[in-house]
Protein backbone atom coordinates (compact mmCIF):
# COMPACT_ATOMS: atom_id res chain seq x y z
CA UNK A 1 0.00 0.00 0.00
CA UNK A 2 2.68 2.35 0.80
CA UNK A 3 4.33 2.17 -2.77
CA UNK A 4 1.01 2.57 -4.43
CA UNK A 5 1.01 5.63 -2.24
CA UNK A 6 4.33 6.61 -3.08
CA UNK A 7 3.65 5.94 -6.69
CA UNK A 8 0.91 8.48 -6.81
CA UNK A 9 2.91 11.08 -5.07
CA UNK A 10 5.67 10.68 -6.68
CA UNK A 11 3.56 11.27 -10.33
CA UNK A 12 1.72 13.97 -8.60
CA UNK A 13 4.79 15.98 -8.15
CA UNK A 14 6.21 15.01 -11.66
CA UNK A 15 2.63 16.40 -13.35
CA UNK A 16 3.30 19.73 -11.12
CA UNK A 17 6.94 20.24 -11.92
CA UNK A 18 5.83 19.40 -16.24
CA UNK A 19 2.95 22.18 -15.55
CA UNK A 20 5.58 24.62 -14.11
CA UNK A 21 8.09 23.46 -16.82
CA UNK A 22 5.62 23.91 -19.95
CA UNK A 23 4.78 27.92 -18.17
CA UNK A 24 8.46 28.82 -17.50
CA UNK A 25 9.67 27.52 -21.04
CA UNK A 26 6.15 28.51 -22.87
CA UNK A 27 7.03 31.94 -21.75
CA UNK A 28 10.77 31.58 -23.51
CA UNK A 29 9.09 30.79 -26.84
CA UNK A 30 9.45 27.11 -26.44
CA UNK A 31 6.61 24.40 -27.62
CA UNK A 32 4.76 22.91 -24.42
CA UNK A 33 5.02 19.32 -26.78
CA UNK A 34 9.43 19.72 -26.78
CA UNK A 35 9.20 20.39 -23.09
CA UNK A 36 7.13 17.31 -22.72
CA UNK A 37 9.25 15.56 -24.60
CA UNK A 38 11.85 16.91 -22.14
CA UNK A 39 10.50 16.08 -18.98
CA UNK A 40 9.42 11.99 -20.38
CA UNK A 41 12.94 11.87 -21.58
CA UNK A 42 14.25 12.91 -18.07
CA UNK A 43 11.67 10.80 -16.25
CA UNK A 44 12.53 7.56 -18.12
CA UNK A 45 16.48 8.51 -17.23
CA UNK A 46 15.88 8.57 -13.28
CA UNK A 47 13.06 5.76 -13.58
CA UNK A 48 15.25 3.18 -12.27
CA UNK A 49 16.51 5.49 -9.34
CA UNK A 50 16.39 4.11 -5.63
CA UNK A 51 15.77 7.16 -4.08
CA UNK A 52 12.93 9.33 -5.21
CA UNK A 53 12.67 12.28 -3.06
CA UNK A 54 14.90 14.63 -5.68
CA UNK A 55 13.07 13.24 -8.74
CA UNK A 56 11.36 16.82 -9.77
CA UNK A 57 14.52 18.56 -8.93
CA UNK A 58 16.72 16.42 -10.97
CA UNK A 59 13.90 16.15 -13.99
CA UNK A 60 13.93 20.32 -13.73
CA UNK A 61 17.88 20.12 -13.85
CA UNK A 62 17.63 18.07 -16.90
CA UNK A 63 15.02 20.07 -19.00
CA UNK A 64 17.15 23.35 -18.36
CA UNK A 65 19.95 21.97 -19.41
CA UNK A 66 18.40 20.41 -22.50
CA UNK A 67 16.26 23.12 -23.33
CA UNK A 68 18.68 26.27 -22.31
CA UNK A 69 20.24 26.22 -26.12
CA UNK A 70 16.68 26.03 -27.46
CA UNK A 71 15.40 29.26 -26.40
Amino acid sequence: MVEASTARDDHALLVETEERLVARWGAEGIAPDTVRGAVAEAVDRLAGARVRSFLPILVERSVRQRLVGAS
